[in-house]
């Protein structure tokens, strides 16, 4: 199926709309004008100098008002150049008014002065010489008719006085319309200018702030959402439409802005936004020092960033640490069969004390190389398909097993379809490093830890959580953080390390904050790999 595309003229889009305009008044005071005068034409008595012939008075009025009819339609579709509009209903008015002014006693009738508002109106064309001639072909229909009625004995050579004058006003109008039309069309030319200008910037600003990689989002001083950018909306897991409320997209990030309106200072830690529970940091820009109008939000994801920056403070580590753990693992097995040839020596005293204290301590430091040696690892894998029910029937049961948990304590719900792309190994060490915190912080009590599995497109969604005290704000800004740990006894490698085994895998780990648990969520690929 074709479709015919109307092109602009282009010489009608150059035309101002307020041209347009004056000439639809125009035409109307023509249908005006031509009623009164049919209408003066039908009166009794002499209502002009003389009206010899009212009945051809009468229809040429008539035949005025039929021209007007006819110009109305091409100029409210404006189908036609507007030149050659304004060229057609200035003819009509030139010949109309010449013969009814011939008709109604000559110039003497004043009839000849209505034609001013027609010669005003030729001053829009923008040719100027176009402009002066028909100036120039009103004032021969005065000084014709004016001729007539001197060869007919009805006026004298006075009359030259009035049709020569009128003339003079005829060339004075037009041309100071015509100045007065310029000067518009120069005005309509820059704000045309001035209007593609601004549509520009405009689109140059919507996408440059499209293609942040930061949220931006202008509210109002109501609230309103104003503007957004299509990150704003990836970041927040929430979606914008102009004039919603802030409040009901983001509620962490409304009360920000709420305190940031008050003048109150902001939380020096970031939010938790969206399902994947992003960590973002809201800067506020005001418009004006009062805060009163609106706001520019500009949001900064800090899980990406803060991963860059360990990623850029380990990197000159990384080698430093495995050397060192290469080095280390050599003494702590002569100390540790060192330690078991003294326990079989001391059988009484402090001997099984002090043994029992090297052995704690190099299982600690024993652990410690092997989250080490862990990192190393994280580019040497075998992702494959893995069913989840079954992967986590087995890890579960060999969890349980070995940290002695009691039965029921894990509830799991699993969707019997999910399937995810990953290495087995890594898989278990991230499940591992989770269930032993979650394990650590529960109450114990009878489906204290939740595991649960969902499939959302080309995802899967594994989730744990425990009935422990929620994580608080200023434990979350280091939770992934190597070396970071509230356990005494911990390495503070754990999440980190899980995190970096599920990045190697197109994989993600974070925390939910939920105000009733503490739940981490791994987003894995679906299968196939």
């Amino acid at each position: 199926m074709s479709i015919a595309v109307r092109m602009p003229d282009p010489a009608r889009a150059e035309v101002p709309e307020s041209f347009w305009r004056s000439l639809v008044h125009l035409n109307h005071f023509r249908l005006f004008l031509a009623l009164a005068l049919g209408a003066t034409g039908l009166m009794s008595g002499q209502p002009f100098t003389r009206l010899d012939h009212p009945l051809l008075f009468t229809l040429t009025c008539a035949g005025y008002l039929l021209a007007g009819l006819l110009f109305r339609p091409p100029l409210l579709e404006r189908s036609e150049q507007f030149d050659r509009q304004v060229v057609r209903q200035v003819l009509a008015d030139i010949a109309c008014l010449g013969l009814l002014m011939h008709l109604s006693g000559g110039n003497a009738s004043g009839m000849g002065l209505l034609l001013i508002v027609t010669v005003a109106a030729v001053g829009m064309l923008r040719d100027t010489r176009v402009v002066l001639f028909w100036a120039a072909m009103a004032s021969l229909t005065v000084l014709g008719e004016q001729t007539l009625q001197l060869i007919a004995l009805r006026s004298g050579a006075g009359g030259y006085v009035r049709a020569g004058l009128l003339s003079m006003g005829f060339f004075g109008v037009a041309l100071l319309s015509h100045a007065l039309a310029q000067g518009t069309l120069a005005a309509a030319r820059l704000a045309q200018e001035k209007s593609r200008q601004a549509e520009s910037l405009a689109r140059i600003n919507e996408r440059v702030i499209q293609e942040l990689p930061y949220g931006v989002v202008t509210v109002g001083p109501g609230g309103e959402v104003l503007q957004f950018n299509a990150r704003s909306e990836i970041l927040l897991g929430a979606p914008f439409m102009p004039g919603r409320y802030l409040a009901e997209c983001c509620p962490s990030l409304a009360e920000l802005w709420r305190l940031w309106r008050q003048g109150r200072e902001l939380p020096g830690h970031p939010f938790m936004a969206g399902q994947d529970g992003r960590r973002l940091r809201a800067r506020f820009i005001e418009l004006e020092p009062s805060r009163g109008e609106g706001v520019v939000v500009v949001l900064e994801d800090m899980t990406d960033l803060e991963a860059q920056a360990q990623k850029m403070k380990l990197a000159s580590l990384g080698m430093l640490t495995a050397n060192l753990a290469h080095e280390i693992r050599n003494p702590l097995s002569a100390i540790r069969h060192a330690a078991g040839l003294l326990k079989e020596d001391a059988q009484a005293g402090m001997g099984p004390k002090l043994t029992r204290i090297i052995e704690d301590n190099v299982r600690r430091l024993n652990g410690l190389v092997e989250d080490v040696l862990a990192l190393n690892r994280r580019d040497r894998m075998n992702r494959q398909e893995l069913h989840v029910a079954s992967f986590l029937a087995a890890f579960v049961q060999h969890f349980s097993q070995r940290e002695a948990v009691p039965d029921g304590v894990i509830l799991v719900r699993v969707d019997g379809e999910a399937r995810v792309c990953m290495d087995p190994d890594h898989l278990e060490q991230i499940l591992w490093n989770l269930f032993r915190n979650a394990w650590r912080y529960c109450s114990r009590r009878p489906e204290s830890m939740r595991l649960a599995v969902g499939v959302a497109g080309r995802q899967v969604e594994i989730e744990l959580g425990n009935d422990g005290p929620p994580i608080s704000p200023d434990v979350q800004a280091h939770l992934f953080e190597p070396f970071y740990t509230t356990d005494k006894q911990g390495t503070g490698l754990g999440l980190y390390i899980a995190r970096e085994l599920a990045e190697a895998n197109r994989a993600h780990l974070r925390y939910v904050d939920n105000p009733d648990s503490a739940t981490f969520r791994l987003t894995c690929q679906a299968s196939p790999c």
